[in-house]
């Protein structure tokens, strides 16, 4: 692992010890009798001292990369590069933090740019993206050249899907695919090759001297990725604003996370069709799911076989990737043979299965087993947005398909198909009351004291060659 790397990985265990240590100080800010436990103050001296040891390792290895760059010869580059102190910031989760400072400006009546000067040192780099993602005018870039906050938005966008993978199918599967930017774009077209045959195919003939070579040609196909856009909105009281700056940033990056992997798994692997202008399709529409053979050892092994043949008869498989629930793991690891032994205990603890990677999230369905071929799937992304509001009146219902709903056309009142909202739709507070929405209530940030978060962020994905799907139901390992 280069120097660069290891900074990042020990720059990630500060952040999770940060996070572990606002949970601990919560419980204890929550209820002003709670004692911790002897188990709970050994992990605190103990974090306590893991933290001072990560953040003296972190600036020796900066030192030594800082020392380094200092005598190497510069390769010969169009774009300057920043220098100095501007080298050592640290540029992980500056959209989280861009959120949190409009959160905080918010409810204390401050500028954005006030509150990250506080916050987080003034960092120019932070501000800059915090015009991107606001969609204001950009800060003139004094110590970097021109283009280089548009070049940090793409990096901690990418930054923002790593740390979604431990939690969101879609970002896992991202990281083994290709993963696009939209770039302000409003679609990607993605060349492929069509499926091969007799009448697609390249591939050399032996000729014989003197022979005439055979002329043969190759069908290219496509796959349009469109601009959707997930959003979501998540709200905090007034009082754990007020109280916990700065940990309110690990709280706001927490939702941000859980949030936003909802919100993409959630269309990832259902069945649906493409919905112009609403949302790509799932990646399941169209697959047939056969049920598993069983939960033996020998049954789970022709359950694999039934996945990886199904890549294989459609001529792919270059890249698999297995999708499943923890609880499938879990039920893995527990599988035993006659003579006692864990079968499959070590491979999995590994991240792996039959030297498949897996795809871990409790978003994926618990009975069913998914196989993908990673170097058909295609994403892209774009720059998210932010919006901050106490004033806003929040419709407390979500498009489920159940009442109460807040899937409506807006004429009808006909109920929308689950966790989609069509183009101008939804039921909004304005509405006279119909026998759709009777009943419904509308909750006004204002009167319960609270601030809304929204987060859009435009995405899509999609198929680059049909089959690269398969999958297994009614699954019990």
């Amino acid at each position: 692992m280069d120097i660069a790397a290891r900074i990042a990985a020990k720059k990630q265990r500060a952040i999770q010890i940060r996070d572990r240590l606002t949970e601990i100080k919560a419980l204890t800010e929550a209820d002003d009798t709670y004692e911790f436990s002897v188990e709970e103050i050994t992990e605190i001296d103990t974090l306590g001292d893991e933290m001072e040891s990560v953040n003296k390792s972190i600036e020796s290895l900066e030192k030594i990369e800082s020392t380094i760059a200092s005598r190497a010869v510069p390769a010969t580059s169009a774009t300057p590069r920043a220098k100095g102190p501007e080298a050592k910031k640290d540029s992980k989760n500056l959209l989280v933090k861009v959120a949190t400072a409009k959160l905080i400006a918010h409810v204390k009546g401050l500028t954005p740019e006030l509150v990250l000067e506080r916050e987080y040192g003034n960092d120019d780099r932070v501000i800059a993206v915090a015009g991107l993602v606001a969609k204001t005018a950009v800060a003139p870039a004094t110590t970097t050249a021109a283009g280089w906050a548009a070049e940090l938005v793409e990096d901690d966008l990418q930054g923002f899907m790593t740390d979604l993978e431990p939690v969101s199918i879609y970002a896992g599967l991202r990281s083994y695919g290709m993963a696009l930017n939209f770039g302000g774009a409003n679609s990607i077209t993605i060349p492929s090759r069509a499926a091969r045959d007799v009448t697609n195919d390249v591939g050399g003939s032996w000729v014989g001297e003197g022979g005439v070579i055979p002329v043969k040609r190759i069908t290219l196909a496509s796959q349009t990725l469109n601009r959707y856009k997930a959003a979501v909105i998540s709200t905090f009281t007034q009082e754990i604003l007020e109280q916990s700056t700065p940990s309110i940033e690990g709280i706001v990056r927490q939702a941000m996370l859980d949030d936003t992997s909802i919100a993409l798994d959630g269309g990832l692997l259902d069945t649906s069709s493409i919905i112009a202008g609403i949302r790509p399709a799932g990646l399941l529409n169209g697959v047939t799911l056969p049920d598993s053979a069983g939960d033996t050892a020998a049954d789970i092994i022709t359950d694999l076989k039934v996945l990886f043949a199904a890549m294989t008869s459609a001529n792919l498989g270059a890249r698999p990737v297995l999708i499943m629930h923890p609880n499938r793991v879990l039920g893995l690891s527990t599988v035993t043979i006659a003579s006692g032994e864990f079968v499959f205990k070590d491979e999995v603890a590994n991240g792996t299965l039959l030297g498949v990677p897996l795809v871990v999230s409790a978003t994926a369905a618990e009975d069913q087993v998914i196989i993908v071929d990673a170097s058909s799937f295609a994403s892209a992304n774009d720059t998210p947005s932010f919006v901050v509001s106490d004033q806003a009146t929040l419709t407390m219902a979500n498009a489920d398909g159940t009442a109460p709903t807040q899937a409506d056309d807006g004429s009808t009142g006909a109920i929308g198909t689950a966790e989609q909202v069509p183009p101008a739709g939804g039921i909004h507070t304005h509405m006279a009351a119909t026998t759709a929405n009777a009943g419904y209530e509308a909750v006004s940030m204002y009167q319960t004291y609270s601030q809304a978060l929204r987060m859009i962020l435009p995405t899509s994905w999609g198929l680059v060659r049909p089959g690269a799907v398969a999958g297994i139901k009614a699954v019990s390992w």
